[in-house]
């Protein structure tokens, strides 16, 4: 009983972290930009079941369920017309704007940009102070918010290769490759991209991992039952 408690209790916990990624999800339907991260289990390693002395068994018992890794899912999002100058909404399913943080420049899908003033100079901004970049990688300079920014738009060999900081944010690696500006990147102004979040595909992860959560629970109780049992009849 001591296999199938601990067997439940991996469950348990992993199923916890599966919750916490459709959690993020829903708690990011109304974020301009935001990708949909996807969560994937797997089994852990099996073991062998001891047959009788002569004979073969290709039994096999399980040890639980590991949350094997979680993917952004790079579907476009709807577009809104906000019919704000300082809105940019991409087009392309794989273009990114890019913003030059305090930590380095990351990479994002959230066109909402402002003005901000910095020693005489307005500079095209996002939400949280970045500096949005052109093309070749410089910040981005404005008389007033009338004027028409070229904002550079960026790609990568391998999206799915980006890691991800934040909601919307995204970094390079390795395996995504360095930004590539890319030409005649086709932008909407006075638009912005919504989640990319479909509502009923959570409420089916939700109601799918509440029902194994459920029975991995039941088994956890169940085996502790059994224990105390045993333990009391010694």
């Amino acid at each position: 009983m001591i296999s199938s408690f601990y067997t439940a209790s991996t469950g348990v916990i992993n199923l916890q972290k599966g919750f916490d990624v459709t959690a993020n999800n829903v708690a990011n339907i109304s974020t301009n930009g935001y990708k949909t991260t996807q969560a994937s289990f797997a089994d852990l390693i099996y073991t062998n079941i001891d047959a009788a002395q002569g004979a073969t068994s290709k039994l096999k018992s399980g040890h639980g369920v590991k949350l094997a890794k979680t993917d952004t899912l790079f579907t476009p999002g709807n577009l809104k017309n906000t019919g704000r100058s300082m809105d940019f909404a991409l087009t392309g399913s794989n273009d990114f704007f890019a913003i030059q943080t305090d930590s380095g420049v990351k990479y994002t899908r959230d066109g909402n940009f402002h003005l901000s003033s910095e020693n005489g100079t307005n500079y095209l901004t996002a939400t949280d102070g970045g500096y949005a970049l052109n093309a070749q990688g410089q910040k981005i300079t404005m008389k007033s918010e009338s004027d028409t920014p070229t904002v550079g738009v960026f790609a990568f060999q391998n999206t799915d290769g980006l890691s991800r900081e934040g909601n919307c944010y995204f970094t390079t690696s390795s395996t995504s490759g360095a930004a590539s500006a890319v030409a005649n990147a086709e932008i909407k102004t006075g638009y912005l991209e919504e989640s990319s979040v479909d509502v009923s595909d959570q409420m089916v992860s939700i109601i799918e991992l509440q029902r194994a959560f459920q029975f991995n629970s039941k088994i956890v109780q169940m085996s502790d039952e059994i224990m105390q049992t045993v333990n009391s009849l010694r």
